[in-house]
C-alpha cells in the first residue's frame, strides 16, 4: 500500500499543476461537456496526448475552480498503486483539499477495481468526469460494472478550426466568402495542418518530438507492458506499416506476406491493440448484407497526420492519401458512421454516411486524368445506393459539376473542415 504521506505530496504537486495552466484552447467538445448536468460519470476518451487532462483543466476553470478534486493516474509515483489505495487517495484528497463533490480522475482506468471505485462515489453523490486512452479496458468495465451509468464523449487531436484558434489566427470563420489574402493564408495554414497534424502540443510549441514519443509511449506502455508482447520489435514494425498504409486498404494476409508471420490471429490482436489505444481506426466496405461486412478489406487511417509524416516522412510524397486521412478524422469526430464503397462496375468511393445518405470523394487535384474516374464513381453509388448529396473533396479547387441529371460540388478540404464544424 502506498502511504498517506506519499499521497500528500503528490496532490499537491498535481494541484500546483492545475492551478498553473494558463493558456487553455477553446475545444468544440467543450461544451458538450459544460452543459452536461446529469448524475452519470463523464467519460473522455482519446488517444494519448490529445488534449483530455486540458479538457478537464478547461472545465474546472470555467465551472469548478472553488470546489472539485483532481488526481492524475498517469505518475510514476504511483506505480505500484493496489485497489485497496483508492480508500487512502480519497482520505488524502479530502484532508489536503477538502470534501469536494466534483471529482476529476486521470487516467484512472491504469487502476484495477476502478470502475468499482467510481460506482461507491457516485452512489455517494459525487459528480465524477474521467479521462482515459484504453477503448477495450474502459467500455468493458463500463459495460460491466456501469451499465446507464456513464457518458462517453471521444476527444480527437485539434480539428482545423482548433489549429487555427491555437495559431492566434482570427479570422470570421462564419463567412463562407473570403479575400484573396484570406484564401492565400488559409490555403497556406491548411498546408501546414495536413503534413504536421493537431496533436495540441506539436502545434502550441511547434514539438515534433511528441509526434515520434506518443508511438513509443503507446507501443511499450499500453501494450508491450500491459499484454506482455514478447516480439516487441515485430509490434513495432507492424505499427511502422499500418501507419505508412494509411488510407489504404489492409488485409491480414498482406501484412503476413510483408513480415513472414504464420499467424493472421497474431495480426489481428496487434491491430486491435492499436485501435484500443486510439491509434488508427479502420473502416468497413458497405454491404447489404450484414454477414458479409467482415471478408472485406478494411481501410486504416491514423489518428493524426502528424503522426503519419513524423514517423514515416516518405508518406509527405502522397499528399492524397494525407488528405484523405483528415476527411477521415473529421468524420468520425462529428461522429459519423462511415464506409467505403465500391459499385458493381468496381469504382471506389471513398465514404459514404448512409445516415446522411451522402457520398463524399477525396481527390488531392481533379484533372484530365481523374476526372472521369471520380465522377463516375460517385455516379454509380448514388445509382445504386439511391443516395442524393455528393461532394468531391479536393486540396483548393471548387466548383460546381453537372453530369446528366446529377449535380457534384467540388470544395477545398479546408473549405468543407471550417464548414463542417461542430
Amino acid at each position: 500500500m502506498i502511504p498517506k504521506s506519499d499521497f500528500y505530496l503528490i496532490i499537491k504537486d498535481q494541484f500546483k499543476e492545475v492551478e498553473s495552466i494558463n493558456k487553455l484552447i477553446s475545444r468544440s467538445k467543450f461544451k458538450d461537456v459544460l452543459m452536461y448536468s446529469g448524475a452519470a460519470a463523464v467519460v473522455i476518451k482519446g488517444v494519448r496526448r490529445c488534449g483530455k487532462s486540458t479538457l478537464l483543466m478547461q472545465l474546472i476553470k470555467a465551472k469548478f475552480y472553488n470546489n472539485f478534486l483532481y488526481f492524475n493516474f498517469d505518475d510514476e509515483r504511483i506505480i505500484n498503486f493496489q485497489t485497496e489505495d483508492f480508500q487512502t487517495l480519497m482520505e488524502a484528497l479530502i484532508e489536503v483539499i477538502g470534501d469536494k463533490k466534483n471529482l476529476f480522475f486521470d487516467e484512472i482506468q491504469n487502476i484495477k477495481g476502478w470502475e468499482l471505485f467510481v460506482n461507491r462515489l457516485l452512489r455517494q453523490g459525487y459528480r465524477i468526469f474521467i479521462t482515459g486512452s484504453n477503448a477495450n479496458l474502459l467500455s468493458k468495465e463500463l459495460g460491466t460494472y456501469m451499465t446507464g451509468r456513464h457518458v462517453d464523449i471521444t476527444l480527437y487531436p485539434f480539428s482545423f478550426k482548433e489549429f487555427l484558434i491555437a495559431k492566434d489566427i482570427s479570422l470570421n470563420l462564419s463567412n463562407k466568402f473570403y479575400s484573396t489574402t484570406q484564401k492565400a493564408q488559409l490555403v497556406k495554414l491548411f498546408r501546414d495542418y495536413m503534413i504536421n497534424g493537431g496533436m495540441p502540443e506539436a502545434v502550441i510549441f511547434s514539438n515534433e518530438f511528441i509526434l515520434m514519443q506518443i508511438i513509443n509511449d503507446i507501443l511499450q506502455k499500453d501494450i508491450i507492458n500491459r499484454y506482455n508482447i514478447r516480439k516487441s520489435s515485430e509490434l513495432k514494425s507492424i505499427t511502422k506499416f499500418i501507419i505508412a498504409n494509411s488510407s489504404n486498404m489492409i488485409t491480414y494476409s498482406s501484412i503476413v506476406n510483408n513480415f513472414k508471420i504464420n499467424s493472421q490471429n497474431t495480426i489481428q490482436k496487434y491491430i486491435d491493440y492499436l485501435e484500443e489505444t486510439y491509434l488508427i481506426f479502420e473502416v468497413k466496405k458497405f454491404e447489404r448484407k450484414i454477414k458479409k461486412f467482415d471478408k472485406n478489406p478494411k481501410k486504416v487511417y491514423c489518428v493524426d497526420t502528424g503522426i503519419i509524416t513524423q514517423n514515416i516522412p516518405s508518406s509527405i510524397e502522397n499528399l492524397g492519401n494525407l488528405l484523405e486521412n483528415i476527411v477521415a478524422i473529421q468524420l468520425k469526430r462529428l461522429n459519423k458512421n462511415i464506409f467505403y464503397y465500391k459499385s458493381l462496375n468496381g469504382r471506389e468511393v471513398d465514404f459514404i454516411i448512409p445516415d446522411d445518405k451522402e457520398i463524399v470523394q477525396v481527390c488531392y487535384e481533379l484533372n484530365i486524368n481523374n476526372s472521369d474516374r471520380e465522377i463516375t464513381g460517385i455516379i454509380d453509388a448514388t445509382n445504386e445506393l439511391k443516395f442524393k448529396n455528393a461532394v468531391i473533396l479536393t486540396f483548393d479547387q471548387e466548383k460546381e459539376i453537372k453530369y446528366k441529371n446529377k449535380k457534384i460540388n467540388v470544395k477545398p478540404v479546408w473549405k468543407w473542415l471550417l464548414e463542417s464544424g461542430i
